[in-house]
């Protein structure tokens, strides 16, 4: 097994700059998740990892050894990785076990030795007894399973996963997380994964590095992003946090009392008194009273969402963003006076400014 680690690295594509300066260490058989949008350069680094792509700056290092920096990168079948992507890429022509065992006979293992891996590689993600099937004949999670069978054959140090379930519906993806925390127990491999749906990241993940336009906002585990986010983007990404200004007052206690839409109230971080501050709201932090401390509003929109509705408040404050407030029981009526009350919240840190 090794550890992944970046030494302040940069890629470029043309005029785009897809990576920007960025050092991380990922720890010996960790499970570490990249997450993202869409074009944050979060697949960018997992290529650099496989040998893809090279950088334009820095050093990546797989364990003490670098296998990447400016001009040169060794090639992906001398890194004893292995990677699952996203289509599979699996052969149509080739069988189950030929598809698993496909690396093995590259590396010219014996035939017996060969079917024994396979076997047994095949048992551990369920597929045994569906070695002569072709891709064709199978759903969705079981060709996911075979490129994980085709991983686990490989006796990988490193597993890069690039959006593994995102062709998989709702329920099989659930069924795979599952999966893959089992697979990463087996093999005690150093897991990568990219994926852009936090849900993934967090429930997998032992540390999560939340990426946008080519740079890392935060790297923590994920209830640290989730309860203290580093920045106004991870806020609104992780969660889907409300970020509302707030005005600084002073301390009570252990916590801040910040003033938001002519409501003072205690919420978590740090500040100083007469700071406008960022401050994150999130929807199961809110609640909404009959009367008593909080922020006066109109309900302007209702969804059902099963065991709660999530009801949006517009404040009466001037300018006021909407509030989204989860609720249990039986819904306030469209466009009726509530009151939402703030049980928890958090002030947002501010970013050094570079001189």
């Amino acid at each position: 097994m090794a550890g992944v680690s970046f030494e302040a690295v940069s890629k470029s594509f043309g005029e785009t700059r897809a990576v920007e300066g960025v050092s991380l260490e990922i720890a010996d058989g960790e499970f570490f998740a990249l997450l993202g949008p869409s074009g944050c350069g979060k697949t960018t680094l997992l290529r650099l990892v496989a040998g893809f792509e090279t950088p334009d700056e820095g050093n990546v290092k797989l364990g003490d050894a670098v296998v990447g920096r400016p001009g040169w990168a060794l090639p992906p079948e001398k890194r004893k990785i292995g990677m699952v992507f996203q289509s599979y890429a699996l052969w149509p022509n080739m069988t189950v076990a030929e598809n698993v065992g496909f690396a093995l006979r590259v590396r010219r293992l014996a035939e017996a030795e060969r079917v024994r891996i396979v076997n047994e590689s095949l048992v551990k993600v369920g597929l045994e007894g569906m070695a002569d099937r072709r891709p064709h004949e199978l759903s969705g999670g079981q060709r996911q399973r075979v490129a994980l069978a085709r991983c686990l054959a490989m006796r990988p140090g490193v597993v890069l996963l690039d959006e593994p379930l995102a062709n998989l519906d709702v329920h099989l993806r659930e069924a795979m997380q599952e999966e893959f925390a089992r697979f990463h127990k087996e093999i005690r491999a150093t897991v990568v994964y990219v994926t852009h749906d936090q849900a993934e990241a967090l429930a997998l993940a032992d540390r999560v590095a939340v990426m946008d336009a080519g740079k890392v906002e935060q790297m923590a585990s994920p209830r640290m992003l989730y309860a203290e986010p580093a920045s106004e983007m991870v806020a609104r990404f992780v969660g889907r946090g409300l970020v509302v200004p707030a005005l600084v007052i002073g301390r009570n206690a252990e916590r801040v009392v910040v003033d938001i839409f002519g409501t003072r109230l205690p919420v978590r971080g740090a500040g100083a008194s007469g700071e406008r501050r960022a401050l994150c709201l999130r929807a199961e932090n809110l609640a909404i009273t009959p009367d008593g401390n909080g922020i006066r509003g109109r309900v302007t929109g209702l969804a059902f969402h099963g065991a709660a509705t999530l009801v949006t408040v517009q404040p009466d404050a001037a300018d006021a963003p909407e509030l989204k407030v989860e609720h249990a029981g039986p819904p306030p009526e469209q466009g009726s006076a509530v009151t939402v009350e703030v049980r928890d919240g958090w002030i947002i840190p501010q970013r050094e400014t570079q001189a």
